[in-house]
């Protein structure tokens, strides 16, 4: 063999060494990259499901909250049952009147049709009206409400509705005065079966004979709302968003203040400025618990017969709220 043909031998060795090289070098960046497109995928991934937990609070507002299950005891005494209605609920109810009024605005077709049949020019009463979200169903109509909270009968005034603040164990009416009455979501708050029958027959006192009154409450069975309850008395946990603190009245004058502090800040060379605006954003939230009696098939009929003035008309189940017609004898 020649040494040209050696020479020629040893290049092709080496080129195709080469090549090898090449190719090791290409399978390496391969996986090198793959490698690298999978760190990033995962990456991505988990940004993303970051970003989605954000958002998710930004746009509720509030997080996620559980239902609380809490024991509780009926009362003893009427004091201590008044006890618990002013803390769970009058309070409570006071306190989130404004939140409240932002979320309740759709009538109950059961309660609207009720309303759009009452005679022309009849008077009712809507005890425990709340926002008054019923009290401009029908014009025709004029229908007084009245609510042991202060601040919804505020609110019911600032919509131009009618409205006083009353107990509704003490309606401040004459006898035999209202053509018809409602009362939705109301006689559940009284904590003990005695005070419930009192509520009742203080709406039937202040009828006049002949009249009807449309009542609902709560049901144990929450099947609809996809809720299970052990207990007849339970408390509900409402979810308080801090910028509803106060009523509309109080926010203007709020605003009023910060306006003339800010002044006198800006005057003054103040740098705090920024600080109460973060206070002010309403991001925080508060959980009050509402004490609520889930009525049970066959409670109200036992009510009506405590009290012979009326007769039950009718008792139904709609989407786990017990609705009853109720008729003055």
């Amino acid at each position: 063999m020649t040494e040209s043909n050696i020479d020629i031998n040893l290049l092709n060795i080496n080129e195709k060494e080469e090549e090898k090289e090449e190719e090791l070098i290409k399978d390496k960046s391969k996986k090198e990259i793959k490698k690298l497109q999978k760190q990033q995928y995962k990456q991505q991934k988990k940004q993303e499901k970051k970003n989605n937990k954000t958002n998710k609070v930004i746009n509720e507002g509030v997080p996620e909250i559980s239902e609380e299950k809490i024991n509780f005891s009926e009362p003893k005494t009427d004091r201590e049952a008044y006890q618990v209605e002013v803390k769970h609920v009058r309070e409570i109810y006071d306190r989130i009147a404004l939140h409240f009024d932002s979320t309740r605005y759709k009538a109950w077709p059961i309660v609207e049709n009720f309303l759009g049949k009452v005679k022309i020019g009849s008077i009712g009463i809507d005890v425990g009206c709340g926002n008054g979200k019923y009290l401009g169903i029908n014009k025709d109509s004029h229908l007084i409400g009245s609510d042991i909270c202060n601040n919804f009968a505020s609110i019911c005034n600032e919509k131009h509705y009618e409205s006083l603040v009353a107990d509704n164990l003490y309606l401040p009416y004459k006898s035999d005065s209202f053509d018809y009455a409602i009362s939705i979501a109301v006689i559940h708050h009284f904590s003990t079966f005695e005070r419930r029958t009192e509520a009742l027959r203080e709406i039937i006192r202040v009828l006049k004979s002949g009249s009807t009154l449309l009542i609902t409450s709560w049901a144990m069975t929450q099947k609809w709302k996809g809720k299970n309850y052990d207990y007849q008395d339970v408390m509900v946990p409402w979810l308080f968003q801090n910028q509803f603190d106060m009523t509309k009245k109080q926010q203007q004058q709020q605003q009023q203040q910060d306006e003339n502090q800010k002044d006198e800040n800006n005057n003054n060379g103040n740098e705090n400025e920024e600080d109460k605006i973060i206070e002010k954003s309403g991001s925080q939230y508060e959980v009050y618990h509402r004490y609520y009696h889930l009525f049970e098939d066959g409670e109200f009929e036992k009510m009506v017969s405590q009290i012979p003035e009326c007769e039950m008309l009718e008792n139904n189940l709609d989407h786990d709220n017990y609705y009853c017609f109720i008729k003055k004898k």
